[in-house]
């Protein structure tokens, strides 16, 4: 775990609260993509870029999602990655058991578990080697 990137999440609490009160995420990219941006401070080199998000998924009505995230600038040397579970209910499945295809806004529940979600997200952020 990244202590740096889950205090950064911390400060920025707020703001994704905001992100999640307007729609449900659609899908765990959305929420990563959401994160990066976040959790960028605005230096030329070492934020993630929320535009080179990378998702491997190898499996069919479930599995696992491979995030590969390349760090900001031209030619990028540096990436992060986080797995994340997926399954093809809303029993199986962390994001389509929260939004459970409600219609209409995120209940104050709802909002409280896409943040519970984005910080194990954060907490699983790693560094490649």
């Amino acid at each position: 775990m990244n202590k740096e990137l889950v205090s950064r999440f911390m400060s920025k609490k707020p703001e994704l609260e905001k992100i999640f009160s307007k729609k449900h995420p659609e899908e765990y990219k959305e929420i990563i993509k959401s994160l990066v941006t976040l959790l960028n401070t605005g230096n030329e080199n070492g934020d993630l870029d929320p535009e080179r998000i990378h998702e491997i998924n190898d499996g069919d009505y479930q599995g696992t999602l491979v995030y590969i995230i390349a760090e900001t600038g031209y030619q990028p040397s540096n990436y992060w990655y986080v797995k994340v579970y997926y399954g093809s209910c809303s029993s199986c499945d962390t994001l389509l058991g929260i939004s459970d295809y409600e219609e209409g806004l995120p209940s104050k529940q709802q909002i409280k578990e896409y943040m519970e979600l984005a910080l194990h997200i954060v907490q699983g952020l790693k560094k490649m080697d």
